[in-house]
């Protein structure tokens, strides 16, 4: 094998004992992998951060006297009656398991991030090494532009790993119980990985007039012995959209284990998605008003606020991090291809 000055240094700043190439795994598969992993985290992580943001927003209606109420409305008996707000029977259950799942997502993400961060590094050391022990004065050259791109790579890399060394534990301590949740009739439920509710494009549609009320206004109980021959209360439905995140936090999740086996027993359990056991409803006059579920949105939505900000610090310094990546390997795909960097 041809040594060159170069071939020297570049083998003392690696720290890697020369092995023969064949002993080495296919680092640029591995590098490959990374890339496409660290480009989709890059999309879904502010995705996720965002869905937070809007979930955040929820808190402060969730938590209002009125929540879940809707209007008040006088019948043909001259009774005023207090209606049940049918959009937030149609959307909390999915409310509930969406902001969990946006919880499970970011903490995923987190460990995902770490891992094949870290991994491509590494793997392009492995490269390096290939290149300088082929004794392909191309190859060499490859390796020497890489090489002046490595400082950079490794600079965002410690930037980004300093955040993320807490921003995982973080994370999991947010969607943890807090004392809001505590008096909540919820027996079992669990982050995992799925869908996020598309709060942008949440809508009610409205419906005829003939829902049931949850009880005479004042709190007032209605008489069971009444019958009434007209209920006018207004009913309706809600659509709440889904941001499809599961799928692609899945690749990366499986591609960080690929990485990192042991990541394996903090990941799995998450991948089943988010779990909850609904409340027991409850009202008056055959109405489905839960205000527990309500209170368990308001309290989520006060926890989403936290995890949007602990992934805020995140998202600048993992898009700069995949950008050096994706440098690294378009410098790689233009030499291969015959054309020069600029």
């Amino acid at each position: 094998m041809r040594k060159t000055r170069f071939t020297t240094a570049l083998l003392a700043a690696l720290a890697v004992v020369s092995m023969p190439a064949s002993a080495l795994a296919d680092p640029l598969s591995a590098m490959q992998a990374d890339s496409r992993a660290l480009g989709a985290m890059a999309q879904t992580w502010a995705q996720v951060q965002s869905a937070a943001q809007s979930y955040g927003q929820l808190a402060p209606y969730a938590a209002a006297t009125w929540a879940g109420l809707g209007p008040v409305v006088t019948n043909p008996m001259g009774f005023r009656e207090q209606c049940h707000n049918t959009r937030w029977d149609q959307v909390t259950q999915y409310l509930v398991t969406g902001a969990l799942n946006i919880g499970g997502d970011g903490e995923a993400e987190a460990y995902a991030i770490q891992a094949v961060a870290a991994d491509f590094p590494e793997q392009l050391s492995d490269y390096l090494v290939q290149l300088v022990q082929s004794g392909n004065p191309r190859e060499e050259a490859l390796a020497n532009q890489i090489m002046a791109q490595k400082g950079p790579l490794l600079a965002s890399l410690n930037d980004l790993s300093t955040l993320l060394n807490t921003t995982a534990t973080q994370l999991s301590n947010a969607i943890g119980p807090n004392s809001s949740l505590q008096p909540l009739p919820i027996t079992q439920w669990e982050a995992g990985i799925g869908d996020a509710p598309n709060l942008a494009r949440a809508q009610y549609v409205a419906g005829p007039n003939d829902g049931a009320p949850i009880g005479w206004f004042d709190g007032i109980a209605p008489d069971s012995q009444i019958t009434r021959l007209v209920d006018i209360c207004p009913t309706g439905t809600g659509s709440l959209p889904t941001l499809p995140l599961k799928a692609p936090i899945m690749r990366a999740v499986q591609q960080a284990i690929s990485d990192e086996p042991s990541l394996a027993q903090v990941a799995q359990p998450m991948e089943n998605g988010s779990t909850w056991s609904a409340p027991s409803p409850y009202g008056f006059g055959g109405g489905t008003a839960n205000p527990a579920r309500e209170d368990l949105v308001a309290a989520l939505a006060t926890d989403e606020t936290g995890i949007a900000g602990y992934m805020a610090p995140i998202t600048a310094p993992l898009e700069q991090y995949d950008q050096e990546v994706q440098q690294i390997m378009q410098i790689m795909q233009i030499i291969r291809s015959g054309g020069t960097e600029n």
